[in-house]
């Protein structure tokens, strides 16, 4: 018998039987008689009544088979086409079941290493807050008859872009660790001067973030978790004994913190979530540090990233400015406190873009305060130079800002 009517591996004998049988009456080989069918199968029939029951009627077992196989065909074959199509389907199913598990876990890992990072910086800024009160307690230093000397007025200093951890070294300035504490010293020592000039009996502290340079960018970016923890740790201190300082030259401080872009968590500002940010540590360090001293108040922020909060009858409203422009941002920082909370804006402040501008609309005084870090190196590769300063004004009931300076630090 011809090879290629051998029986195949896992045909059964009544499958191979049909095949052969097929192939007789389809295609008439003459290589293929009905004894040889016979002889393969080892059916015990004569070969004639085989070929007859084959054969001889339309009604016979082989046109019977033939006319559903057809038919079967023609219907689209509800038989195994469709089950092995609906088992497809499972499957299908079943891995993108798998896939969506796995993303969610994959995004479950990245929240729970958030939250450890986060955990783990708290626990160092708990025993570091704890070990500097016992060595270097920050406590009222104020003489007896020092509010015998103050007035009316209240003063804003806004802490703005201090960058602490950023180097760089161009044809505008130097900075660094150092010069960044040298001139936080400078900074308080000309708003103490100013502070008695205009005898302020409060004092509001407005920190506008960014104040560590962190790791967000390629450029910025230290050799471990560490060096950026360290960081926050250490521009938190200087600015508990900076605050702790002006402190003693007023009857009340009020801390307002919001927090930058640099300290995110996530590198990608587009995979993260803006309020997921370690800057927000840092008036939580500031309160551990100055507890003790009961003229100093943190109030809480009940307005997101936003700060709102009144100075001698007139509302303040500071951000980072990362998420806005000062030119529009009164108008729709004012609708938005309206619509919201009722409540009016006669001043934003703003920090961010590294340099002071201003922009007044419809009685809304826009600013953008300057930074303490000048010129780095992004801004030196687009020619943009600023004076390094922080902002400070002077507020007096029924006037408003009565003074406004910038305390340049170069």
């Amino acid at each position: 018998m011809n090879p290629k009517y051998e029986r195949r591996e896992g045909e059964d004998t009544y499958e191979y039987g049909l095949r052969l049988i097929e192939i007789k009456v389809e295609q008439k080989p003459d290589d293929l008689d009905w004894e040889d069918i016979v002889e393969a199968t080892g059916i015990e029939c004569h070969r004639d009544s085989l070929r007859k029951a084959a054969s001889v009627t339309p009604y016979s077992g082989y046109a019977v088979a033939q006319y559903f196989k057809k038919k079967y065909a023609a219907q689209g074959n509800p038989g195994q086409d469709d089950y092995m199509g609906e088992l497809n389907c499972k499957i299908a199913e079943m891995r993108k079941e798998a896939k969506r598990f796995y993303d969610q876990r994959r995004e479950f890992n990245k929240m729970v290493d958030r939250m450890g990072r986060e955990e783990n910086l708290e626990d160092r800024l708990v025993e570091a807050a704890q070990n500097l009160n016992e060595f270097l307690p920050l406590s009222v230093n104020k003489p007896d008859d020092f509010c015998m000397f103050l007035g009316d007025a209240e003063a804003v200093l806004v802490f703005a872009d201090w960058h602490y951890g950023m180097v760089t070294d161009n044809i505008w300035e130097q900075y660094n660790t150092q010069v960044c504490r040298y001139r936080v010293e400078r900074l308080i020592e000309r708003a103490v001067e100013r502070i008695r000039l205009n005898k302020c009996q409060r004092l509001h502290v407005v920190l506008l973030g960014d104040a560590a340079h962190g790791s967000i960018h390629t450029s910025a970016r230290v050799a471990s978790e560490e060096l950026t923890c360290d960081q926050i740790m250490q521009v938190s201190e200087i600015m508990a004994q900076a605050i702790s300082v002006l402190a003693d030259e007023v009857e009340q401080t009020v801390v307002h913190a919001t927090y930058g872009n640099h300290l995110r968590t996530v590198q990608n500002k587009n995979d993260s979530i803006h309020a997921d940010n370690m800057e927000r540590l840092i008036p939580w360090w500031l309160e551990q540090r100055l507890h003790d001293r009961g003229d100093i108040v943190f109030p809480e922020s009940e307005y997101y990233e936003f700060l709102y909060f009144s100075v001698c009858g007139y509302n303040i409203c500071a951000a980072h400015g990362d998420l806005d422009n000062v030119k529009n941002a009164g108008k729709t920082l004012h609708t938005l406190f309206a619509k919201k909370y009722s409540s009016d804006i006669d001043y934003v402040v703003l920090a961010d873009k590294h340099h002071k501008e201003e922009f007044e609309e419809l009685g809304i005084e826009s600013m953008i305060a300057p930074c303490l870090c000048g010129t780095d190196d992004y801004a030196n590769g687009k020619r943009l130079y600023s004076t390094p300063a922080q902002l400070m004004m002077v507020f007096r009931p029924g006037v408003g800002a009565d003074a406004c300076y910038q305390i340049k630090l170069n």
